[in-house]
This record gives structure tokens, C-alpha cells and sequence, in this order.
């Protein structure tokens, strides 16, 4: 028991140390910690995922509950109506695009009923928020595509949990009729807008009465877990009505100046500032860090990397991912958006939480092939990330100026290698 908690205690520090080291690295602390699970596991054998028993299942589900929450609190509507045209097409069209492109090649390479390889599709189309946001922080972009990247990230998540796990339940029940799926969809979006938005006004409304009370900052957390509930019980998705909860409450005060919103300030009149102070947000942010540290040190144990196979197909998959992507963001993305800021958005689609949660509940669902499924989902994470990891820095030191310049040239006639032979040139003259 003793060896236990000081290995817990040491993996928590582990990955506040990671979390350091990517600021002269660049290395997302995840990368490391998918590395020490796979030393744990697969590797030396130290460690099995039979060790954890049932308990992954609750822990997957609450996990995935509290980013999304944490997630929607991050949202700031203000930022996003500037960009809400740009984010929303480069969500949808990409979206739909992986899904296809996955789809595709998951029937071709490993056989997959049409359902299956749809589902595939949908989970691996979710890119990181958590990954993206430190990666895009030190590269030189424009605040414009910052605010697209995350919306995309954090909506991209949203509609990759919806689709999948609507469509697992038509797995369940044996049915895939087109306007089943489409009803359960939009049924899951209302009933879930609905709880979540009357759950965020009624708690913010009590917020400064629950501060009061000791420890109550807990209290968030408990009753986010509540409004899944409820969603569930009503046949709807709770991680989408936590996420909706997030939003709202996250965003109180301007959502009720908002045209036809007003009628909320009646029962807000009390939130005079912001709904969450930052010593909440900064509680709500830790607890997601040190989950988000166990279950990536989870995924690498769960890792068959003596299966072959499951990494070759992890390694094409990817491949075949930033391929498509790059394409799709040259003919999205306004002509006016410079060639860099579209090299960036390219690479970035790299697989983090929201993706290894989903492929766990495959495995959960007791689909035929799951397994094979998750560890190659998991295989996709892995090289993604090392993916958007280092080009993301060839682009940033200049290494890709001229590719970039070829594959964007649409772009207007902004171009990188100009964008260099100016940073050198000031840099020289700052030295003189």
C-alpha cells in the first residue's frame, strides 16, 4: 500500500515537472507521461490494466464530465462572435471531412462494418484543447486563428462525443436508420441546452451563498454531476449538458445582454462579477490537470505495443489525418489569413483526452474488435501528438517556409520565407 501512494505522489509531481519543461522543451507533458505508462506497462511489466479493475469505467465517465465543464468555463462568447463564421466552417467542414477520410480508410484497412468505421471516424475528427492551447501560446500567429484553433478544438470535441455516442447506442439496439440518428442528435442538443442552461442560472444565481459555506467550492463539481444526471435520466448525453452548464455560467453576464436573453437578469441580478472567481477556475483547472495525469499514464499501461500491427495502422492513420487536413484548411480558411497562421492551423489535430476517453468506451461497449480498436486510437494519440510537436517546431524556427509557401500560395502573397529574411533582419539590427 505504502509503494502505491508514493507512487502516486511521485506521478503527480512527475507531471507538474512536465508541465515546466514545456516551456523550454515544447514537449506536451502528456508526451512523457503516455511514455511512463508504456515503461509501466507493456515495457517492464510493472503494472496491467486488470490492476484497475471496474474502476477506469467511473473514472473515464467523471473525467470526461469535468473537462468538459472546465472546457466550457474557457469558452468566452465575447472573443468568439468576431470569429464564429471562420471557427464554425473550419469545424463542421473539417469534421467532416476526417470522418469520411477515416471512415474510409479503417473499411479498406481493417474491415470495419460501416457503423464501426463511422464511429472510428468520429472519435479520431476531435482534436486536443489541451494540446493545442500550449502549443499555439509561444508560436507567432495572430490572436484571429488563436480563437479559431480553440473554438474548433473545444466544439469539435463536443460534436465528436455527441456523433460517437449516439451512434454506439444504435450499435446497442441494432439500428441505424438515418433519421433515428438525426432525431436522437438534435434531441440530445435541446434537452441538454435546456438542463444545462437552467442548472448554470439557477447556480450562479446561489453561487455567493454556497461560497460561504466550508469547503463549498466542492459543491461545483458535485452539482455539475448532478445536471449529468438528470441529462441521462431524460435520455439525453450529461457530458454535453455539463459542457452546456460550463458555457453558460461561464458567461452569464453577457449572455443576459444578449437580444432576447434579458429576461435571465431577473434571476442573475445578484452575479455582479464573474460567475466563477479565479480561485475556482484555478481549483476546477487542477482537479482536470491531475485526472488528465492518471488516465495518460492509464493509456500507456493499456498500450499493446508489441502489436505490430495496431502501430502501423496508428502511424497511417495519422499520416493520412494531417494529409487531409491540410488541403481542408487551404480552401476553408479565408484567402486574407496569412500562409504561417494556415501551416499552423494544418498541424494542428493532434488526438488528446476527449479522444482516449471515447476509445475506452468502445472497449467498455463490448463491441466485437474493441480492443484492437482502442490501442490503435491510442497509437493515433501517441504519434499525433510527437506530430504536431515537432512541426510545430520546424514552422516556428522557419524550416518549412517554403513548403508552407507552396502549399498555401492561395493565400494571398504573404510569404514565410519574407516573414524570416525580416526577423533576421531585425534581429541583426537589434544586435548593431
Amino acid at each position: 500500500m505504502e509503494g502505491v501512494i508514493i507512487s502516486l505522489a511521485i506521478l503527480i509531481f512527475l507531471s507538474h515537472l512536465f508541465s515546466v519543461m514545456f516551456v523550454k522543451t515544447r514537449i506536451p507533458e502528456v508526451l512523457p507521461l503516455l511514455i511512463l505508462g508504456i515503461i509501466l506497462g507493456p515495457l517492464f511489466h510493472l503494472v496491467s490494466p486488470a490492476d484497475f479493475g471496474m474502476v477506469d469505467q467511473v473514472f473515464t465517465r467523471v473525467l470526461l464530465i469535468v473537462i468538459l465543464f472546465e472546457s466550457g468555463l474557457g469558452i468566452k462568447i465575447s472573443q468568439i462572435r468576431s470569429t464564429w463564421e471562420q471557427s464554425f466552417r473550419l469545424t463542421v467542414i473539417s469534421f467532416i471531412v476526417m470522418l469520411c477520410v477515416v471512415a474510409l480508410l479503417s473499411k479498406i484497412l481493417l474491415g470495419l462494418h460501416f457503423a464501426y468505421a463511422v464511429i472510428l471516424g468520429a472519435i479520431l475528427a476531435d482534436n486536443s484543447f489541451a494540446i493545442i492551447i500550449p502549443l499555439i501560446s509561444k508560436l507567432n500567429i495572430s490572436n484571429r486563428v488563436k480563437t479559431v484553433l480553440l473554438t474548433e478544438s473545444t466544439i469539435g470535441g463536443v460534436i465528436s462525443i455527441v456523433v460517437t455516442i449516439t451512434l454506439l447506442n444504435m450499435v446497442k439496439i441494432n439500428s441505424f436508420d438515418a433519421s433515428l440518428i438525426i432525431a436522437k442528435i438534435l434531441y440530445t442538443f435541446v434537452v441538454s441546452f435546456l438542463t444545462g442552461s437552467a442548472a448554470a442560472i439557477f447556480w450562479t444565481t446561489i453561487l455567493s451563498k454556497i461560497r460561504k459555506l466550508e469547503n463549498g467550492i466542492f459543491l461545483t463539481l458535485a452539482f455539475v454531476l448532478v445536471v449529468y444526471s438528470v441529462c441521462e435520466t431524460l435520455g439525453s448525453d450529461g457530458a454535453i449538458g455539463a459542457f452546456i452548464f460550463g458555457i453558460v455560467a461561464g458567461n452569464i453576464r453577457t449572455i443576459r445582454k444578449l437580444h432576447g436573453f434579458k429576461f435571465i437578469e431577473r434571476f442573475t441580478m445578484n452575479v455582479k462579477s464573474k460567475a466563477f472567481n479565479d480561485t475556482e477556475k484555478s481549483f476546477f483547472g487542477e482537479v482536470v490537470f491531475i485526472l488528465r495525469t492518471f488516465f495518460f499514464v492509464y493509456i500507456g499501461i493499456s498500450m499493446q505495443i508489441h502489436s505490430v500491427f495496431s502501430l502501423l495502422c496508428g502511424l497511417l492513420f495519422t499520416v493520412v489525418i494531417f494529409l487531409a487536413r491540410i488541403p481542408t484548411v487551404n480552401y476553408v480558411m479565408e484567402k486574407q489569413i496569412s500562409r504561417i497562421d494556415c501551416a499552423v492551423t494544418s498541424i494542428m489535430v493532434p488526438k488528446g483526452l476527449v479522444t482516449a476517453v471515447l476509445a475506452s468506451m468502445i472497449m467498455q461497449s463490448g463491441l466485437a474488435g474493441g480492443a484492437v480498436l482502442q490501442n490503435t486510437i491510442y497509437c493515433v494519440i501517441l504519434f499525433s501528438i510527437i506530430f504536431a510537436t515537432v512541426f510545430s517546431f520546424l514552422i516556428e524556427k522557419g524550416h518549412m517556409a517554403k513548403l508552407t509557401d507552396f502549399l498555401f500560395k492561395r493565400h494571398g502573397d504573404f510569404s514565410v520565407a519574407v516573414l524570416q529574411e525580416s526577423t533576421k533582419g531585425k534581429a541583426a539590427a537589434k544586435s548593431k
